[in-house]
């Protein structure tokens, strides 16, 4: 009896495997080779996740696969370089094709730009396309699940309360939402936000900017009819400067309902210091921190060593290289038993340094250097030229793009 085993004896969903790691270029060639590879290459199973990458005109073939198998998509990413108007497009004819397909059965979808966001880009016809698929659907169309996760974290355009009003209306299964991308600005409002949770009562995961929340969200958060709140993310910039900080009673009365909720919590290199301060409740469940303040930190760091060290796993920090500092890190490592990820921006001592991994040599990630190690990350003349050249790079390209649109050319 022969031992050889043929590539056509093996069975379709293996095949099916193998295709769903390929490019589409190199999935569309293995699917030539015979008929049984051809047949699996049509297999709904193999496109209930796909994604789209738009790096350049080329990639428009993608579009085919969307107009043949769109009824299938389940899970769609897509991935664009915004810098090229036809990339710009693509991404948006797929945004407009998955919310025309007649079967639709698409329950998650994110959207990244990947790379800097040119000049003065402010992605209207993003929030147009993205408006036409979280708005009512065709009555033509049969309409099989709504979404449940929604990830616009990398998409960095200024959100509209009307496009998370249409994505509340229409998809009332959501259970996932991150919103929370690095625009300049946020619109949405408390208001806004609250309308959405109200009308979401199923979201387990979410991902918003602090100037987002209210009391009364928290209030909703805790109605007892809605399912656990297992994770909230909430990112912090000078916008919250006259925000109403969340109290610890509204914080401790969260935790009551959602026994196993996960915080994360971002500060950015415009906030206000004294708002750490009081945006850092004794009572949240802190395991995720990000501090990108570039000021002194040592205060915040050895309240963060009080408050935290029973829940925290991740910590990044951008801060000055203090006396101060290190021994408030160096208390915080000691006593936080969960630490698994560390980065510390800022220049530590050797000893320091091999302290923090004598006492936690577990760490799986972390970001410990020394002055000289920091040094040698100065930008040179060659460095610094380059990135004015791409500076005015993405202002070429953000007035080809805004002239593309009707602009008058400046």
């Amino acid at each position: 009896m022969s031992s050889e085993v043929y590539w056509n004896n093996l069975p379709d969903h293996i095949i099916i495997n193998i295709l769903a790691f390929l490019p589409l270029t190199d999935r569309c060639n293995a699917a030539l080779c015979c008929r049984s590879w051809s047949e699996c290459f049509d297999n709904p199973t193999l496109w209930r996740e796909f994604t789209f990458r738009f790096e350049d005109a080329r990639d428009s073939i993608q579009l085919q696969c969307l107009t043949k198998h769109g009824r299938q998509l389940r899970v769609a990413k897509i991935l664009c370089n915004q810098k090229q108007l036809a990339n710009q497009q693509n991404a948006c004819a797929v945004l407009s094709g998955l919310a025309k397909c007649e079967e639709r059965r698409l329950e998650e979808v994110t959207v990244q730009f990947t790379s800097e966001n040119p000049l003065f880009f402010q992605g209207f016809e993003f929030l147009s396309s993205l408006a036409e698929l979280f708005g009512p659907p065709d009555p033509k169309i049969k309409l099989v699940s709504t979404l449940t996760k929604v990830d616009l974290s990398g998409l960095f355009v200024t959100y509209q309360p009307v496009l998370l009003q249409l994505l509340a209306d229409n998809n009332p299964n959501l259970k996932e939402l991150n919103i929370q991308n690095t625009s300049l600005t946020c619109l949405i409002e408390p208001e806004c936000m609250l309308t959405v949770v109200t009308k979401c009562p199923m979201i387990s995961s979410l991902s918003i900017h602090y100037r987002s929340t209210s009391e009364p969200l928290f209030l909703e958060l805790c109605d007892p009819k809605r399912k656990p709140l297992n994770f909230l993310s909430l990112a912090c910039t000078r916008e919250e400067k006259y925000h109403n900080a969340i109290t610890g009673e509204s914080w401790k009365m969260l935790i009551d309902r959602h026994k196993r909720l996960r915080v994360c919590i971002k500060f950015d290199h415009t906030i206000e210091r004294h708002r750490i301060l009081s945006i850092l409740q004794p009572e949240i469940p802190l395991v995720e921190l990000q501090m990108k303040t570039m000021t002194e930190l040592y205060d915040e760091v050895s309240m963060v060593g009080r408050y935290y060290y029973k829940t925290l796993e991740y910590l990044s920090i951008v801060t000055k290289g203090t006396d101060e500092l290190k021994r408030a890190l160096l208390d915080l490592v000691e006593h936080s038993d969960r630490l698994h990820t560390l980065h510390c921006y800022c220049a530590l001592d050797e000893d320091s340094i091999r302290r923090i991994r004598t006492l936690r040599p577990h760490l799986r990630k972390y970001t410990l250097k020394t002055e000289e190690e920091f040094n040698l990350l100065v930008p040179t003349l060659p460095d610094l030229r380059e990135c004015l050249e791409n500076i005015w790079s993405n202002w070429k390209s953000s007035q080809r793009a805004m002239r593309g649109f009707g602009a008058p050319a400046s």
